[in-house]
Parts: structure tokens; C-alpha cells; sequence
């Protein structure tokens, strides 16, 4: 058996592990310099590349409205304020999740209720949904984690057995399927990121996508006044606002939507490149001791791969710290990190109801949580780790990669003897 790296042992991966996301070609370049040249780096209307984006995200979704914003968050915000959410309504969300899913309902001075995670995927458990209702909830929102959709089936029985909108974040998950229909298709309203580290990247941006004239007209007037807002406002009801909105500028930028349209055109591409390495990887891991692959239900069709996330198994490895665990693998070359995502419920500002900057009025009725009331969550976090998703063909890394985690895995009885002798 080859001695560990920690060791003195030779190494297992001796392939490149770096990964540069996203990849910027000539053609990015010149489709970002040519805006430049034309100085055309300003829209306030449906127009030029952002107008050529949105009709190819909802063409691509089969979605009637798409609309550009500057950011993930902004689309959230956009969305939530398309609902017409009132001061003190319940908006369910996972505890799982980045914090823009979240913080966008404070905004509005509506009650974020976070609810617990499947323990394998991470994503909110449908099963917890029901039990989380009451007379105040107006709304569910949900999170792809990483990718993996959600089950929306019993998500969407249960919200329309209730009379709940449905907001889908596909931020983790562009392209991806559940069962035969693209995500963001499920709910009243989606929204995209289009962050740097994202399939369909712009640097900075978002995307949000309905079928609901109402509320795509409410979101447009949210963040897109004047030019925008006549463009796409018809209704009666919402057209003599469209001088003003309703107040934020949330376009998106001319240059991010150049980056974007190019990326978004190669986005099967990438996914495809996505699953050529990683349905291997995971093939390997499943056999190994100590690093379980991340799950992959029976009804998702596609899987994009936005991150790489296994799981711990510290009962495999005999209880050795997960700490240990890692140091191994990196000494090896596996590019192996800890997980630094935590549960949004651990954050201070869920477990207040005086932060001095959220008001609710005298009587703050925003929801506190302690440590271990969501316990699943917890243990998912404390047992992730991250490996890049790889999208470039690189089948000898991937083999490398699983030589290295069943090197360590062989080896739980000398880590224990080299932590216990550190200690």
C-alpha cells in the first residue's frame, strides 16, 4: 500500500487542479470591446443585447417575460415586491441557502420562516413545508442547491393547496430538469443570478422569468422606470406608473448582458462538460470509504453541476475529524476544501429580534432560532466539502482524484496515530 503524502509519500494527483471560471474567449472579448467602440454602454429601454438576452432566456425556458436585472439579489428583490407581499406576511425558505434568497423579504418588512433541508441534497424538505403554514404565509420560495432541483412536485401540490406563490431561486440551477421541465418553470416567478461563479455568467447581473403579465409588470416597475416601464407596461391598472416606478434602479448593464448572451449560448456545452467529469467522480467516491457523492434523486432529468459537494461520512473513517480527513486529501493534491456554506439560520441576524436596523414597528414579529432547532441543516453543513466542478474534459485528473480519496480512506488507523500524536 503507497505511504500517505502526509506522510512522506508520493502524491496522488499530479495533474493541474486549478479550474477558471468562467472561460473568456476572443469572442467575449470582442462582443464586450464592440459596445465599447459603439459607446453603447447605457440602456433605459428593451433594447440591444439586454433585449437579445431575455429573449433568449425565455425562449429557452418557455417563459413569455424575462427581465434583465443588475444582480441576483435585485431579481429576488424584484420578485418578492411582484407579489405584493405586506408588512408581516410569511415567506417559507430553506435555511440552506445564501443569503440573498433571504434578505430581500426584510426589505419589505414580510417574515422570513426558514424551514429544515433534506439530508442529502440540501434542499428545503417538502415534508416540513406544510407544518410551517400559518394564516400569515404568503408564499414559498424555494432553492436548486448546487444545482439538484428541488422536488417540486409535492412543493407545488402544497402550495396550491394552500393559495401560496412559488418563487423558484435557479441561481445554482441553469439548465437543470426536473423530471421533463426545466426548472423556473414550476412556480409564479424565477430568478436567475448571473454572478461571476455562475453557468450563465455576467460578472454582475440576474434574471428573473414569469408567465404572469401582472407580475412581470409589477417587477419591471420595481427597478426599470420611464423607457423601460412604457415599453412593457400595458396594463390599466400599473401604465400611469410607468414614469416613476416604484422607486430602484435595477438595470442591467450593457457589458455584463454582451458577457452573458455568449455565456448562455454555451450552456449545454457546459453542463454537458460538467457531467462528463462528474458522473464519473461520483461513480468512483460511491465505492470509497469516507467521502459520499452528492446525491442525485430519480426525478432530475439534468443536472448542471454548479457545485461539487460530497459529503463527509465520519463513521467510515471511524470517527476521525473531518479536519484530519482534509489535510490528507490536500497533502495527496486532491483539491478537496471544507464546505464554508453554513445554515442561514446560525447568522446573528436570525437569532435577534433587535438587530437596530429592521423595523417592524413597535411589536417586531420577525421569527429567532437557536442552534440545533434546525438540526439537519446543521449536520448537512458540518459534513460538506467542495471539490471544483470541473468542466473541461480532464478524465485523468478525475482518476487521480479517486486514488487519492481511497489512499486516505485505507488509511483511518495512521491518521488517528498522526492526530492523536498532534494533540
Amino acid at each position: 500500500m503507497a505511504q500517505l503524502a502526509l506522510f512522506g509519500g508520493p502524491p496522488a494527483v499530479t495533474e493541474p487542479t486549478r479550474m477558471t471560471w468562467p472561460p473568456i474567449d476572443a469572442g467575449d472579448v470582442e462582443a464586450v470591446s464592440a459596445l465599447l467602440a459603439r459607446g453603447e454602454i447605457s440602456y433605459y429601454g428593451r433594447e440591444g443585447v439586454v433585449a437579445e438576452l431575455e429573449e433568449a432566456f425565455a425562449a429557452y425556458h418557455g417563459l413569455a417575460h424575462a427581465l434583465s436585472c443588475s444582480s441576483g439579489t435585485a431579481a429576488l428583490h424584484s420578485a418578492y415586491f411582484a407579489l405584493a407581499l405586506e408588512p408581516g406576511d410569511e415567506v417559507i425558505a430553506p435555511t440552506m441557502t445564501f443569503l440573498s434568497t433571504v434578505m430581500p423579504i426584510f426589505t419589505l418588512n414580510a417574515v422570513p420562516v426558514l424551514v429544515d433541508c433534506e439530508p442529502d441534497t440540501g434542499n428545503i424538505d417538502p415534508a416540513l413545508i406544510e407544518a410551517a403554514i400559518t394564516p400569515r404565509t404568503r408564499a414559498i420560495v424555494v432553492v436548486h442547491l448546487h444545482g439538484h432541483p428541488c422536488d417540486m412536485a409535492p412543493i407545488m401540490a402544497i402550495a396550491r393547496q394552500h393559495g401560496l406563490a412559488v418563487i423558484e431561486d435557479c441561481s445554482h440551477a441553469h439548465g437543470a430538469a426536473y423530471e421533463d421541465q426545466l426548472v423556473g418553470r414550476f412556480g409564479d416567478i424565477a430568478i436567475w443570478s448571473l454572478q461571476g461563479s455562475k453557468l450563465t455568467a455576467a460578472g454582475q447581473g440576474g434574471m428573473l422569468a414569469t408567465d404572469n403579465q401582472t407580475l412581470f409588470e409589477r417587477a419591471v416597475l420595481f427597478g426599470h422606470f420611464r423607457n423601460r416601464a412604457f415599453d412593457d407596461v400595458t396594463s390599466a391598472q400599473y401604465r400611469p406608473f410607468a414614469t416613476t416606478g416604484y422607486g430602484l434602479n435595477y438595470r442591467m448593464h450593457p457589458l455584463a448582458a454582451a458577457l452573458a448572451l455568449r455565456q448562455f449560448a454555451r450552456l449545454d456545452d457546459y453542463i454537458a462538460g460538467r457531467n462528463t467529469n462528474l458522473l464519473p467522480l461520483s461513480a468512483g467516491l460511491s465505492q470509497l470509504p469516507g467521502m459520499v457523492p452528492p446525491a442525485r434523486k430519480r426525478y432530475v432529468a439534468r443536472h448542471p453541476w454548479y457545485a461539487f459537494k460530497p459529503l463527509y461520512d465520519v463513521e467510515a473513517m471511524d470517527g476521525l475529524s473531518r479536519e484530519t480527513y482534509i489535510a490528507a486529501l490536500k497533502a495527496e493534491g486532491a483539491p478537496v476544501e471544507d464546505s464554508t456554506s453554513k445554515p442561514l439560520h446560525l447568522e446573528t441576524l436570525f437569532a435577534t429580534r433587535e438587530d437596530g436596523s429592521i423595523s417592524y414597528g413597535r411589536e417586531p414579529n420577525r421569527r429567532v432560532y437557536r442552534p440545533g432547532e434546525l438540526a439537519v441543516s446543521e449536520q448537512h453543513a458540518e459534513r460538506s466539502l467542495r471539490i471544483p466542478p470541473y468542466t473541461e474534459a480532464c478524465p485523468r485528473l478525475i482518476e487521480q482524484i479517486i486514488e487519492a480519496v481511497a489512499k486516505v480512506g485505507r488509511a483511518a488507523g495512521a491518521l488517528h496515530d498522526y492526530a492523536r500524536a498532534r494533540n
